[in-house]
């Protein structure tokens, strides 16, 4: 590889006064190699790094088309060898040339990897010594590279060049102490993984696949940059949340806070996008060999001017066609569940601050996509149903599967769902024609079960959803699945039929959902006349619920939903030192019969607790009701992005002669930080049944409106809080270079500048 030069530098001089150039004694040498050995951050990746770049330099200047060899440490044999099949080292060439830090070949082209002189060394980081084997000429010569007790680099020849058939080339043998077996072997994963097949080296001992293909989730189309399925850890370098230029092959970290993208490019947008994708872990950019500059550790960049300017060059070439080509990927989707699920994989892939770049920009077919999902508008809850079946993998169920059937509001584009269409006026039986679509395709892991139960949501599906896009292959039809025959053993259980059992009690004792409703409950068999001191009762009432078929005869509810509502009680009553509830469930027409003195209807229970605990809980439950009132537009999601990263933190007050901007920042955390899941589910229940009851007893402390102009309000009167926030981060303390205390003075200067009635 080129080493840059500067060759515009000039040295003016005044007068011919006397010069030398600097060098280095012979004696002080031991000491400059002990600083060159000793340069690496992490020495095992050196190891690996150094000996494979020289082995591959060496095979790429002999034109040997053998790829180079690499045998990982093992238990029985602990070493760490790297053999290439260049030209090899005569005896004179190893002490005359391979002896000397900084000697090397390979300055005058950018086809080698290698530049500094001082790789070979690289095992001496790690050990004290290792072995050079050269094959030359016919011979084969074994060599010992060490550190003498004196801390001087030495080589001697370990024996008499001995005849060999073996191909010319080195081997370089380096001794791997146990504990470091594993983590050679993932750094060698690692190193590898970006390498072309044409070049990858043949490893000894290890099994197929040892390099793992590396999954693209965008790409350009030149392979010159591309973004990773999944978040990368880059090996070596401690924990970096970094972009990675791969340059000979070798990806090299980058450093953001090294790179100034302002010197170099004005158009704002742009450098927020260059930004982000110097920060974006999974992003990769290749570049030409010897186009930027490396530390002579080769572990980094050195980030010098021309060094910045380059990446920048490349990166605003990836920012301008990255939008083309996720356009184009839409554009190719076969349909518009390939192009919503390609939608998801674009977005997916992109930095989070890039995403919203993309995301009013694509089209497919003059349709919007927006999202990788169809979302069911609230006003179609009781017209249009979905329900989402899950294969849930369990070994005692019939086929090794068992099925957890959810209500949901939105259909999932995935490459392993399935929409079924409820095309039969009755649903019973669904769960069996999902096992049967989960039999003939095993790889399906979500079935979507659509109803449209009048015209109007069938419309909705057509006009909103544009269903008619989607190819048939997704969708299935109730009417044309059969429902798996349930196998019986003809055996029957010895608990025999419950069909004279009055009284049911729900299994709250359950850890993981039921297969079957009839799990939901345990025989009752007594018959309760009193109910004082009765364990379980509410005001000494006994919780019952209507059911049917073991199904919770209460429309708005199933089940599942009622057996998590019951265990959420009974957690808040554990937390509270207080007794649990249990529930009853009574066939329907049995619950006609009862005696209302002793009974309670889960639903009277429920509003009747949920009133009690928003009422004693006021103000957390006025600002749960406040943030679920609230508009959740677009110009009130954007303020989280700057100003609400300061307006957030409840350690953010201001000094200030009103209190008008801590009113608003109380009100902003409101929106963004509220959290009370119990508050939540309780609002939401009462909101179906007593609408009027939450408007009587919860406030609304503010409009969405009201909250927008408030903001606006802040942003005109103190600008420069935008910038502060746009840079600051959650985990950042007020504390931080007097931060706050900054913040409260320009505040108060823009107080006293401010004339009346300005704003």
């Amino acid at each position: 590889m080129i080493i840059t030069e500067n060759k515009n530098k000039k040295v003016i001089q005044s007068h011919d006064f006397e010069q030398v150039n600097c060098t280095i004694d012979a004696e002080d040498m031991r000491y400059v190699a002990s600083l060159l050995r000793n340069n690496y951050s992490n020495t095992r990746l050196a190891v690996v790094r150094e000996i494979s770049a020289n082995a591959l330099d060496a095979n790429l200047e002999a034109n040997s088309n053998r790829p180079i060899e690499i045998k990982l440490p093992t238990s029985m044999n602990p070493t760490f060898s790297v053999r290439d099949f260049g030209g090899g080292l005569s005896q004179e060439d190893v002490f005359n040339l391979y002896s000397k830090y900084g000697k090397s070949t390979k300055r005058t082209s950018n086809n080698y990897i290698g530049a500094f002189g001082i790789g070979k060394f690289a095992p001496l980081s790690y050990g004290d010594n290792f072995t050079c084997v050269s094959y030359n000429g016919g011979l084969k010569t074994s060599y010992n590279i060490f550190v003498d007790e004196n801390d001087d680099t030495k080589i001697v020849r370990l024996c008499e060049p001995e005849p060999s058939n073996e191909p010319s080339g080195l081997c370089i043998e380096v001794a791997v102490s146990d504990a470091d077996k594993d983590e050679f072997r993932n750094i060698t994963q690692k190193f590898f993984k970006f390498f072309p097949s044409n070049e990858m080296p043949k490893f000894l001992g290890v099994e197929e696949n040892f390099i793992k293909d590396v999954e693209y989730s965008f790409s350009a189309d030149d392979d010159s940059w591309f973004f990773t399925e999944s978040e990368s850890r880059m090996y070596g370098y401690g924990r970096h949340y970094s972009a990675h230029i791969i340059m000979g092959r070798v990806a090299y970290p980058l450093d953001a806070s090294a790179i100034n993208v302002g010197n170099f490019i004005k158009d704002e947008s742009k450098i927020k996008v260059i930004k982000s994708l110097i920060s974006s872990s999974n992003f990769y950019l290749r570049v030409p060999l010897g186009s930027v500059r490396l530390h002579h550790s080769r572990e980094s960049l050195e980030y010098n001017k021309s060094t910045q300017k380059e990446l920048v060059k490349h990166l605003l070439v990836v920012a301008n066609s990255m939008q083309k080509i996720a356009k184009r990927k839409l554009a190719d989707s076969e349909d518009l569940f390939d192009a919503k699920r390609n939608y998801a994989r674009v977005i997916n892939s992109l930095p989070y601050s890039v995403q919203d770049i993309f995301r009013n920009s694509f089209e497919w077919n003059g349709i919007k996509i927006d999202s990788p999902h169809f979302h069911r508008d609230h006003k179609y809850n009781d017209t249009l149903s979905i329900t989402r079946s899950s294969k849930e993998n369990d070994q005692s169920s019939r086929n090794g599967f068992k099925i957890l059937s959810r209500r949901d509001n939105r259909l999932f584009c995935e490459d392993d769902s399935l929409y079924l269409i409820q095309d039969l006026q009755s649903s019973h039986g669904n769960n069996l024609r999902v096992r049967t679509l989960m039999n003939e395709n095993p790889a399906l892991k979500k079935v979507y079960i659509i109803n449209a139960m009048t015209q109007d949501a069938e419309d909705y599906m057509a006009k909103e959803w544009h269903f008619d896009s989607i190819d048939k292959k997704h969708i299935r039809y109730t009417s044309k699945v059969d429902k798996e025959k349930p196998q019986f053993s003809g055996v029957r259980k010895s608990n025999g039929s419950r069909a004279k059992v009055k009284l049911f009690k729900m299994r709250l004792d359950k850890v993981n959902y039921q297969t079957r409703n009839i799990d939901y409950w345990e025989n009752v068999e007594q018959e309760i006349v009193e109910t004082k001191d009765m364990n379980g009762t509410y005001k000494s009432k006994l919780i019952y619920i209507p059911i049917k078929n073991y199904k919770i005869d209460f429309k708005e509810f199933e089940l599942d939903n009622i057996f998590s509502k019951m265990k959420m009680l009974n957690k808040m009553q554990s937390d509270s030192n207080k007794k649990s509830f249990d529930l009853y469930g009574v066939r329907t027409t049995d619950s006609k019969k009862l005696d209302k003195s002793l009974w309670i209807s889960f639903h009277d229970f429920y509003m009747e607790y949920t009133k009690k605990y928003l009422l004693s809980n006021i103000d957390l439950s006025s600002r749960v009701y406040t943030k679920e009132s609230l508009d959740q537009s677009n110009e009130l999601m954007s303020f989280r992005r700057h100003i609400g990263n300061l307006m957030h933190k409840n350690s953010f007050k201001v000094n200030s002669t009103n209190d008008f901007l801590n009113s608003v920042c109380e009100d902003f955390r409101t929106y963004h930080d509220t959290q009370d899941l119990h508050s939540l589910h309780f609002i939401n229940y009462i909101k179906i049944f007593d609408k009027d009851w939450l408007e009587s007893n919860l406030k609304v402390l503010f409009t969405t409106k009201e909250l927008i102009d408030n903001l606006n309000l802040v942003v005109k009167k103190y600008p420069l809080l935008v910038n502060i926030g746009e840079s600051y981060s959650s985990w950042h303390s007020f504390e931080k270079n007097d931060l706050l205390k900054n913040i409260q003075q320009y505040i108060c200067l823009c107080d006293n500048a401010m004339g009346e009635g300005e704003l």
